[in-house]
């Protein structure tokens, strides 16, 4: 049963934290900030209102946002796997299983799929060529490729073998063939979710953003109900599931949107400030003298 919270005034004194996935969620149609999710980021951590980023991405990926948009938070990188303090240090790190992986990437090899795994001593890729022409068409498709460039760059990848790189912390597979996913899906050490249509991703089977989540308020002793947490993909949906206030994204994908009981507007309507903005009752713009 899906159910629509939308409740005007507010309740200010529970939320004490808000974790955002990025693309599909906080981020615009051309996978970007702007200047007014940063203002209310900031206006929000003026009243200890604590923001974490749980993505995805690599870290290389999201510093250019601090950098840009002069903010820092926590951050929940690769899907749990890699946690970073609001200081960028490195505070928790899940590898994934030695030979599960050894395993997995020699199969890659040999059937020859567009993979990409993020390592301990870089980013390794099947095919760097393929992949760069894959994002570039991407990017060619957005509303502002010119500005998407500018924020976000690309992936550093190693010249060297995987072998050379050391523990490996997500892999993603870029393929559409439901059969793929499945025989990913069928090995027992690997957490599995496909994203966007046509990324499988890869990390260990106990790595989720729910469960990076769920460590990073227990260190701040928050409760369940203190939490306000947004996502669009099948990667976010257990921390969705878990946190009392969850919200999906209207713009996720049909199957996704009966399994959380929350959902707010689209990502290009500022649908996670509007949830936000009556939750707390903190207003979006410039508040009123």
């Amino acid at each position: 049963v899906v159910i629509f919270f939308w409740k005007k005034g507010g309740i200010t004194a529970m939320i004490k934290l808000i974790a955002t996935d990025l693309d599909g969620t906080l981020c615009n149609a051309n996978h970007c900030l702007d200047q007014t999710i940063a203002e209310y980021i900031k206006k929000l951590s003026a009243r200890r209102i604590e923001w974490v980023l749980a993505s995805g991405r690599a870290m290389e990926i999201v510093e250019p946002l601090f950098a840009k948009y002069a903010f820092r938070c926590p951050v929940i990188a690769l899907n749990g796997a890699l946690v970073y303090d609001c200081e960028g240090k490195l505070t928790q790190r899940r590898p994934m299983k030695t030979q599960p992986v050894q395993d997995m990437l020699h199969e890659i090899q040999k059937q020859g799929f567009l993979t990409v795994a993020s390592m301990e001593n870089g980013v390794w890729c099947s095919d760097p060529q393929a992949y760069r022409q894959r994002m570039e068409t991407l990017v060619r498709r957005l509303p502002d490729p010119v500005l998407f460039a500018q924020e976000h760059g690309f992936l550093s990848l190693a010249a060297k073998p995987w072998e050379q790189l050391g523990a490996c912390y997500k892999i993603e597979i870029y393929d559409s063939r439901p059969a793929l996913a499945d025989w990913v899906r069928a090995a027992a050490d690997f957490k599995v979710s496909v994203v966007h249509g046509d990324v499988i991703e890869m990390t260990d089977n106990a790595v989720s953003k729910a469960a990076a989540l769920r460590q990073l308020c227990e260190s701040r002793r928050l409760a369940n109900e203190e939490v306000l947490c947004f996502g669009d993909s099948e990667n976010d949906l257990e921390m969705l599931q878990e946190f009392r206030y969850g919200h999906i994204m209207r713009n996720a994908e049909e199957p996704l949107l009966a399994q959380v009981n929350h959902i707010a507007p689209a990502n290009t309507a500022y649908g996670v400030l509007r949830v936000i903005e009556n939750y707390t009752g903190i207003p979006i713009g410039k508040e009123q003298a």
